[in-house]
């Protein structure tokens, strides 16, 4: 029972603090005026409190497991969208299509390039 307890809290205390985390990057964001999402600018800031261990990482693990157990289920919005928009995606199917492949393809580019600066950073690249 204590166990259960320990762990129920650990989930609402993650749970809180990204969603603290979510709706602070939403208000700086709209108070600078910058055109940027979101929750791009809130998962950064994660990283970085995670990073310097102002936020221990005990603490948001249990959340982010259930999250991640339950991502597919977030995607039905999506696809309830697609089908409201079957015609316009039907016209517009080859340049979206584009959009996605080269989208991909610099998102992969450019994660590599992250994370291969991020392990010269760290020292860890050189260790392999």
């Amino acid at each position: 029972m204590k166990l259960l307890l320990k762990k129920m809290f650990r989930m609402l205390a993650g749970f809180s603090i990204l969603l603290v985390l979510q709706i602070c990057s939403e208000r700086f964001l709209h108070f600078l005026g910058v055109k940027f999402p979101a929750t791009i600018f809130g998962m950064i800031i994660f990283v970085l409190l995670l990073h310097f261990k102002i936020i221990p990482a005990r603490l948001v693990k249990d959340i982010c497991g259930f999250m991640i157990s339950i991502l597919p289920a977030l995607f039905v919005p999506l696809l309830v969208g697609i089908t409201v928009y079957y015609n316009s995606i039907k016209q517009n199917f080859l340049g979206i299509a584009a959009v996605i492949v080269i989208g991909t393809f610099v998102t992969m580019v450019s994660t590599a390039i992250f994370v291969d600066k991020m392990m010269e950073w760290t020292g860890k690249k050189d260790a392999s």
